[in-house]
């Protein structure tokens, strides 16, 4: 079953969406399928969020025994460590996503034998746990399809299209959160948040930055003889040697931009395709950058955000081209952004251009960070209250961890996250449990770091935080701005007699003051 759980999420991971991938990468496989149903299949390592560095597999041979009722043979779908050592082992390891023809970011989801993973029908018992079929047999059938449905962070539901006899919907969900090789993988009722049922899609092709290359008109281009690619799940590989098709000597005489294709094979041997960008000609300082942060911003807050590329205009050709660059913080302070106005930053030296960044201070608000957009709350365990830490009502419970099993089986301590799709700036924090089972003994807050690690708010508040009151009405300023990627409060009870309840989460830091 799936209780909501999840092991750190790689928020500073910047990934382009999985069906976007699948979608501009080049079909890796051919493979025989009813005609108009489904289109040419992709080969991808589909890997779990919850067991990060472990891939989704079909009839894996160290495949636990399934759970499902009665069942005494392994479970059709499971997980198993990714085989990083070895190419050959490794794309072996890959899972065929065939997309079904007419319907967005959905597939059917086989092994590299055809064997489609199907969820069982309504009126088995076993309805949660899978099959396998073949591809012809399943390609119109809507309980082997799966939408790949975004879940934020570069990851996605596996969601299966057909509802399941509750009328929920349902996705690919580790089963009870373990994460042994051989692990059993089901489906439970759709949790979006739940690292359980998060996955990131890997298509076993690379991503390359194009070079950026300035010559001069009449002067043939030294284009690179090697490049480094860069697969989703981390691994790096040097593409050399690189075949250019340069284009005509004439084609340099001229100035403007010139896009020169290339390839080189990967580490499984594919073909990679690149490319180059030429520019023909003299080039310019880079244009002004801009920047609006709020009043209250920190230097390492407008670093974080400032562009990484500027424009160059190539001679008078009315064209111009990206040049990467740094910023030159060194001599600005917190302070610059502490009132509204105008700041300038300097590029680094030694780019070969000079460059500027206009950073534009602007009035600020207190918000709740936790009420606004790109938020994915997440928890150690949860019972069936519906999830209402965020709504603003103080008094009305909005989480509950009961379990069966009394005293003996309580859940304790316990975990609620909250992870960001953007690093925020946040100044303080408020917990309350107001009309609830009041049995919250201590709390600490944490926040998530840059960096992906956790500390302790800082505050004058002693962590762990006792309350030693009948309702939590827990509000802590912090002793100084943080800038956080995540943040989670832990409880523990004050006795094992009941379980513990939440009402309201609420997390305080500035944004930008709205133009009226």
């Amino acid at each position: 079953m799936t209780p909501t759980r999840s092991r750190l999420l790689r928020a500073a991971a910047t990934l382009v969406a999985a069906a976007s991938l699948l979608a501009s990468a080049p079909p890796a496989v051919a493979a025989t399928a009813p005609a108009n149903a489904v289109g040419a299949a992709q080969l991808v390592l589909v890997e779990s969020v919850h067991a990060s560095g472990k891939v989704l597999q079909i009839g894996a041979g160290d495949a636990q025994v399934s759970s499902a009722p009665g069942a005494t043979v392994p479970a059709v779908a499971s997980i198993s460590s990714m085989a990083q050592a070895d190419p050959r082992t490794l794309s072996a390891q890959a899972l065929r996503l065939y997309p079904v023809v007419g319907s967005a970011r959905t597939f059917l989801i086989a092994d590299q034998k055809d064997r489609v993973l199907i969820r069982s029908r309504n009126d088995q018992e076993t309805f949660r746990y899978l099959q396998t079929a073949d591809v012809a047999d399943s390609a119109t059938d809507p309980y082997a399809q799966w939408e790949l449905r975004d879940a934020g962070n570069g990851t996605v539901n596996l969601v299966n299209v057909q509802r399941d006899r509750d009328g929920k919907e349902s996705a690919l969900d580790l089963y009870n959160w373990k994460t042994a090789d051989g692990s059993e993988v089901q489906t439970y009722t759709l949790n979006a948040s739940a690292a359980v049922q998060q996955w990131r899609v890997h298509p076993l092709t690379p991503t390359v930055t194009s070079p950026a290359v300035v010559t001069t008109p009449g002067v043939l281009p030294a284009l690179p003889s090697s490049l480094t690619g860069r697969y989703g799940w981390g691994r790096t590989i040097t593409l050399s040697p690189i075949t250019w098709a340069m284009p005509a000597a004439t084609t340099w005489l001229t100035p403007g931009v010139v896009s020169v294709a290339g390839s080189a094979k990967g580490l499984f041997g594919e073909d990679v395709a690149l490319s180059a960008s030429v520019a023909v000609g003299a080039l310019s300082d880079a244009a002004d950058s801009s920047l609006t942060t709020y009043a209250g911003a920190t230097v390492a807050e407008v670093a974080m955000r400032a562009p990484s590329t500027v424009q160059r205009r190539i001679g008078d050709t009315g064209q111009s081209v990206t040049a990467a660059v740094r910023w030159d913080f060194s001599k600005v302070t917190d302070a610059a952004f502490s009132t509204p106005g105008t700041v300038r930053v300097p590029a680094v030296s030694g780019l070969g251009f000079s460059a500027t960044l206009v950073v534009t201070v602007a009035a600020a608000q207190q918000v709740n960070v936790l009420r606004q957009s790109g938020v994915h709350p997440d928890w150690s365990f949860k019972d069936s209250t519906t999830f209402a830490l965020t709504d603003g009502n103080r008094t009305a419970t909005g989480f509950a961890d009961w379990r069966s099993g009394g005293a003996a089986n309580r859940v304790n301590p316990n975990r609620v996250t909250f992870y960001l799709d953007q690093p925020r700036q946040i100044t303080g924090v408020n917990v309350y449990d107001i009309g609830g089972k009041q049995n919250i003994g201590s709390v600490t807050v944490q926040y998530r770091t840059t960096r992906g690690g956790w500390a302790n708010l800082p505050s004058a508040t002693t962590w762990p935080a006792a309350n030693t009151s009948t309702d939590l009405r827990l509000e802590v300023t912090a002793s100084r701005p943080v800038l956080a990627t995540g943040l989670r409060v832990l409880v523990k009870n004050k006795t094992s007699s009941t379980w513990m309840t939440l009402s309201e989460i609420e997390a305080y830091g500035p944004q930008l003051t709205p133009v009226s």
